[in-house]
């Protein structure tokens, strides 16, 4: 747009310029002979003169627009024909001399062969200019464009590192580092990503070291209290029956399965762990829990739709405790109905499992696999568990490469839990 509005002015400085010239000798050529028979003459380079009294000037000018002067010589343009016309007084008398372009459109006629000819050619040129001018532009925008294509290559290049970094580190594999031998101010922007994912490294490594110690050093004391509590107990019959003494039973083994939940999230979380994978049936798995479910839950209304023979390669403990987690949350919040589906699909293997229950706060459902999340009455602590099980379930589910969604039901109440994992015989452990 630039070059074509330099162009445009460049353009129409020239053509002012050079019809003051041709105005100039056409107006000194009838100046130096007799003014009689040279009126509307079109042979003085290509424009017309005319001859004006003193009186008659203001109104042939009053419908002209001033456009500029060039060389001391005010220039006009007729806004209805688009023609510039210059005003020159006369050597001898109060006369003017009128010069004006030739109306191509009406008097191309009246030219000699070789002035449409000169037109032509002026025309050809116009053309030729203004394909110059478009060729210039495209070249423009071509440049700028291959500069562009060039600069996002470069980029593309220089970000891949950070992309790849950060894939690996959402999948928990904080070890990944950045290639920091990019330039500024790349250069310091990797290195600050590198300290971060250090950090979280250190930090992470010292909360599973924390989680491993804390279980296995409650486990001692615990083991202790449930001995002492038992001994107590066959010591005293009438204790069975104490309020004091069951709550304190009760709250003993709470802490024991707080602890052995601790313990299984630590153990599955740790990215370390390599254990030899093992070909499980799914769907024979599937059943067997959903039966020690149903048999535990006599209150709850099961319809399960198992497909045959699925098989998957991974651990046997993870996917039992994945089904286990799942159902026992459902079983826990439902008012009398629980749907499971397995099924397998070309890609994946779909564990959906559906409650009748109140459901969680769209607000809340991103932070309910959290450990020890704390969620709204309905689906409290007083219903039973920690917050650790969806934890358990998420942790479960990333090692064996699959997803986890959690979602409210649109048509009737209740969670909805849908499990995808890969549909492979080969199987994150």
């Amino acid at each position: 747009m630039f070059t074509i509005v330099y162009f445009s002015h460049v353009g129409e400085k020239y053509a002012l310029k050079a019809f003051v010239i041709d105005a100039k000798q056409a107006a000194s050529y009838v100046t130096a002979n007799e003014y009689q028979g040279l009126n509307n003459r079109s042979d003085l380079n290509g424009l017309r003169v005319n001859v004006l009294e003193p009186d008659a000037v203001l109104a042939f000018l009053a419908p002209l627009e001033f456009v500029a002067q060039v060389e001391r010589t005010d220039v006009y343009v007729d806004p209805e024909r688009d023609l510039l016309i210059s005003i020159h007084p006369l050597l001898e008398g109060d006369g003017f001399l009128v010069v004006r372009e030739i109306d191509l459109e009406q008097e191309f006629d009246q030219l000699s062969d070789y002035q449409k000819t000169e037109v032509q050619l002026n025309d050809e040129e116009d053309i030729l200019n203004v394909q110059f001018q478009f060729a210039i532009v495209i070249g423009f925008i071509i440049t700028i464009a291959l500069a562009l294509l060039v600069l996002i290559a470069w980029l593309k290049r220089i970000l891949t590192p950070i992309q790849r970094a950060s894939l690996d580190w959402r999948e928990g594999n904080l070890a990944t580092r950045i290639d920091v031998t990019s330039p500024e101010p790349f250069y310091s922007l990797f290195m600050t990503m590198n300290k971060m994912a250090e950090d979280l490294e250190n930090l992470m490594q010292e909360q599973k070291v924390m989680s491993f110690a804390m279980s296995h050093e409650l486990r001692n004391p615990l083991n202790g209290l449930f001995l002492a509590i038992e001994v107590v107990a066959r010591k005293h019959d009438f204790l069975n029956n104490d309020e004091a003494y069951c709550k304190l039973k009760r709250y003993a083994n709470e802490l024991e399965s707080l602890s052995l939940n601790i313990l299984t999230l630590a153990k599955i979380s740790n990215s370390e762990n390599h254990t030899a994978l093992e070909n499980c049936n799914l769907s024979a798995l599937m059943s067997e829990r959903m039966a020690f479910h149903e048999q535990n839950n006599s209150n709850i209304q099961y319809q399960n739709t198992i497909e045959s023979n699925i098989e998957l390669k991974g651990l046997p403990l993870y996917f039992e405790l994945v089904i286990d987690n799942i159902v026992s949350n459902a079983s826990r919040y439902a008012e009398s109905k629980v749907t499971t589906v397995l099924r397998r699909s070309s890609e994946q293997i779909e564990l959906i499992v559906q409650d009748d229950g109140p459901g969680i706060s769209s607000e809340q459902l991103e932070f309910v696999m959290m450990p020890f999340s704390r969620l709204d009455y309905s689906r409290s602590k007083i219903s039973g568990g920690f917050g650790l099980g969806l934890a358990i379930v998420n942790a479960a589910v990333k090692r064996l490469g699959g997803t986890i969604e959690l979602m409210n039901n649109n048509t009737v109440q209740g969670l909805v839990i849908e499990i995808k994992l890969p549909n492979s015989t080969q199987k994150k452990g």
